[in-house]
Formats: C-alpha cells, sequence, structure tokens
C-alpha cells in the first residue's frame, strides 16, 4: 500500500510540475509577437481601409495578436462610455461605462493606459467575461483629449508587456484622429 500511495504522490509532483512548466510556456508564447512587423502589416492595411475604421481596428488586433481574447472600442458619449464595436466570441453587456467606473471608466477619468495583469485582485474590474484573466485599455485621444479606448481582455494571467503597450500607443496615435 505504502508504494502506491508513493507512487499516487509521484504522479501529483509530476503533473503539477509538467502543468507549471505548461503555463511558463504558454506565456512566453503569448508575448513572443513580433510587434514592429504587425504594426508595418497594421498600417500598410490601414492605408487601404475603406470601411469602419472601428470595426477594422478591433478584428485586427483580435486576429492578429493572440492573448487578445476580445478587443472593443468604447467612445465617449456625455458623461458615459459607450460600446462602438467589439471583435471576440460574444458581446458584452456592458455596453455602456459611467466615466470613472471600472477599468474601463478608470482608463478614461485618469487619461492613462491601464493594464490589470489579474483582474481577479482588482476590485475595480467590472467582470464580462469569465474567462477573462487580464485586461489592457488604452485611452484614444484627439486634440489632447480622451475621446474614447481601446479594451482588450486576455484569457491568460499577466500576458501584457511594455511591448503591447507600446504597439497600442502606435496603433492610437495612427486612428486618433479618424475616429
Amino acid at each position: 500500500m505504502a508504494n502506491i500511495n508513493t507512487l499516487v504522490t509521484q504522479r501529483s509532483v509530476n503533473v503539477t510540475f509538467l502543468s507549471n512548466i505548461n503555463n511558463k510556456c504558454q506565456s512566453r508564447k503569448v508575448r513572443n509577437v513580433d510587434f514592429d512587423s504587425l504594426f508595418n502589416e497594421f498600417e500598410k492595411e490601414l492605408s487601404t481601409q475603406t470601411g469602419d475604421l472601428a470595426a477594422f481596428v478591433v478584428k485586427f488586433l483580435n486576429e492578429k495578436v493572440p492573448h487578445y481574447n476580445w478587443v472593443g472600442i468604447y467612445m465617449i458619449e456625455g458623461e458615459n462610455l459607450v460600446l462602438r464595436t467589439y471583435s471576440g466570441p460574444r458581446e458584452t453587456e456592458h455596453t455602456k461605462i459611467k466615466i470613472g467606473d471600472g477599468i474601463c471608466g478608470l482608463a478614461a477619468k485618469e487619461e492613462l493606459t491601464v493594464v490589470v495583469p489579474d483582474v481577479s485582485k482588482d476590485s475595480r474590474y467590472i467582470a464580462c467575461f469569465p474567462e477573462t484573466k487580464s485586461e489592457l485599455v488604452a485611452p484614444i485621444f484627439r486634440n489632447a483629449k480622451v475621446t474614447g479606448e481601446i479594451d482588450i481582455d486576455s484569457d491568460s494571467v499577466d500576458p501584457f508587456s511594455n511591448k503591447d503597450k507600446h504597439f497600442l500607443d502606435r496603433i492610437i496615435n495612427l486612428i486618433g484622429m479618424r475616429l
């Protein structure tokens, strides 16, 4: 009986160890995006874009960056952020958010990009999807004033790096005057 318990314990330890290795590999894979090449591709596609710019942006980001599982653009209307368009598995029920509420409202109010590595540890987070583990919200500016924001949800914990932020800053600089 002792031998069986030892084997079960060893198997459990091995499964946990492999799970931890898999999580680390997933994290590296998530962050292994060539954002410079991706930005060049975005810029090229943007130059031929004739349809809805916001829809193009969210679809491009959602399809091209593996850890961007849901991407939405909210625009400011009065004291609220209103969901203009999104790309992801389904629409959020939070189509209108008061400025100052949640992570989206905070980013608009403070005029800063907000990154939440683990939404389960941030009381300001307004849950949209049970699978969301982290969020990045970057304000869109026009004439030095916030007019909207890009909201990105990820199903991974802590996938966002400074490279994501820099990439989105470059995207926003291109689209800010056009939205």
